[in-house]
């Protein structure tokens, strides 16, 4: 029983393909070395990446969370490898969590280099020093939350959504307190903004067989009423709802009236997108694009906090109004042509292959099936602009972070995205000093590494030659 105990409690690596981590000391001096590798095998082959299922679309083992049993003083308890209460203490974190906070938890997983062999699960590099972050996934790597750029008075927390993470780091943004373009606050101090504001950690929401025109209903957020089904599989990857099983929403993306347990005043209104991520997704574009492909609803989703940013049309002329972006906000015949044709500045292309990039993606509209975005959810694969395609808020940012100003997916403060044949512009002087608070400017390293380790000229996926700000993509101008 002793040993059950010491089992159950000692949980620091949860998730799969995390870093291994090293042995604790459990009751008595006993050296317990916790658990790794999956919790469960997929209920639908091959409906996540190389079959690995922590989370699995759902909820996942509580264990890998939380403490299960801290209550009677005396039984020993594990907590993660960081969190700032000492394992092995009659002391626990909010929550019942592993982690310090929220963030902190699920960084615990999440943290940390890209392997070599394509680490698919890690989203903050946080090491210290003048390296580039080395993440290279759709969302952005949160490590650029420790790099100030003082060439262009672009300061760390600028760089993207900012989480708090106390045994990482990572705090809350000290400027901005409401969510911009919205009326969301979060609450008192280290809950303020966190992993769990956008996802739910429990995946409770879920895609089910609906009539709308891609197919596809939302329920959720509780199961067992006669509305919703049990979820087999992961809403990421393309999986498709079956009359006896649901499939989880996108990233474990939350809907209608979540509100967190740290956060409960501002429930959603909208449910998460519909969009399909190919299997392999932390992967630098040197070579060939990693695509993710976008249906429907993600502007909407982002609308839950930035309210007024959020809009369908526009009329030209008219003064107050924000760029288009929305299930609405359809290219018009014009960009439909640039975009399929714009190579990069003074470059255009009318062969009949499309120019899709993922540095400016789109939706493919309110049609778009889940088995249409698994189609297209591959590397390099034609992607054309057409009259059902629509502007998005991720059309221009990232979700989680980059190397430029309000996440922005390039330099939207550089004239040149390059200078000839290099990502020379505004890279001179010495390294950025990470985490200290000596700012330096952005390395030509950096740089690139910031668009995702592309070379500048010609190439699949190359940035040209004094190439202008990627507004071109759509509107074509340079």
């Amino acid at each position: 029983m002793r040993t059950l105990k010491l089992a159950l409690a000692a949980v620091a690596a949860f998730a799969l393909d995390a870093n291994a981590q090293t042995a604790v000391t459990g009751m008595g001096g006993k050296s317990v070395t916790p658990p790794s590798g999956m919790y469960q095998q997929p209920a639908v082959t091959g409906s996540q990446p190389d079959s690995q299922a922590f989370h699995a679309g759902g909820v996942a083992a509580c264990d890998g969370c939380h403490v299960m049993h801290n209550a009677s003083s005396g039984v020993a308890k594990s907590t993660g490898p960081t969190s700032q209460v000492a394992p092995w203490t009659n002391v626990t974190n909010a929550y019942l969590l592993q982690g310090t906070d929220q963030s902190s938890t699920c960084l615990v997983c999440h943290a940390g280099a890209k392997a070599a062999s394509g680490n698919q699960f890690t989203i903050a590099d946080l090491t210290t020093g003048t390296t580039p972050p080395t993440n290279r996934t759709p969302g952005g790597d949160f490590g650029w939350l420790r790099s100030d750029f003082d060439w262009t008075n672009s300061p760390s927390q600028r760089h993207g959504h900012n989480v708090a993470a106390a045994d990482f780091a990572l705090a809350v943004d000290p400027d901005l307190t409401i969510a911009p373009g919205g009326t969301w606050q979060g609450g008192p101090g280290r809950k303020q903004f966190a992993c769990s504001s956008c996802h739910d950690p429990h995946g409770r929401y879920r895609m089910q067989i609906g009539t709308a025109a891609n197919g596809i209903a939302f329920a959720g957020p509780y199961p067992g009423s006669p509305a919703t089904l049990p979820i087999a599989a992961s809403g990421s990857y393309g999986e498709v709802p079956t009359a006896a099983y649901a499939i989880g929403t996108y990233r474990l993306l939350a809907g209608q009236n979540y509100a967190p347990a740290s956060n409960t005043s501002s429930p959603f209104p909208n449910d998460p997108p519909v969009a399909v991520a190919p299997g392999t997704y932390n992967s630098g574009e040197g070579t060939s694009e990693v695509r993710v492909a976008y249906g429907t609803g993600m502007s909407e989703w982002c609308q839950n906090c930035h309210t007024n940013i959020h809009i369908d049309g526009y009329t030209s002329g008219v003064a107050g109004l924000r760029h288009p972006a929305g299930g609405e906000a359809l290219f018009h015949a014009g960009q439909i042509q640039v975009y399929n044709t714009y190579v990069s500045s003074g470059v255009v292309d009318s062969a009949a292959t499309s120019k899709y990039t993922s540095l400016v993606p789109f939706e493919l509209g309110k049609s778009a099936t889940l088995a249409t975005l698994k189609g297209a959810a591959v590397p390099n694969s034609i992607i054309a602009a057409g009259p059902s395609a629509n502007v998005m808020c991720l059309s221009c940012h990232r979700a989680h972070a980059t190397a430029f100003d309000s996440m922005v997916r390039w330099d939207q403060n550089a004239t040149f995205l390059t200078d000839g044949v290099n990502y020379t512009n505004g890279a001179t002087g010495s390294a950025t000093v990470v985490t200290t608070g000596t700012a330096g400017a952005r390395t030509l390293q950096q740089t690139q590494a910031g668009y995702y380790d592309r070379p500048v000229g010609a190439g699949t996926t190359a940035i040209g030659t004094y190439q202008r700000s990627l507004c071109n993509k759509c509107h074509g101008k340079d």
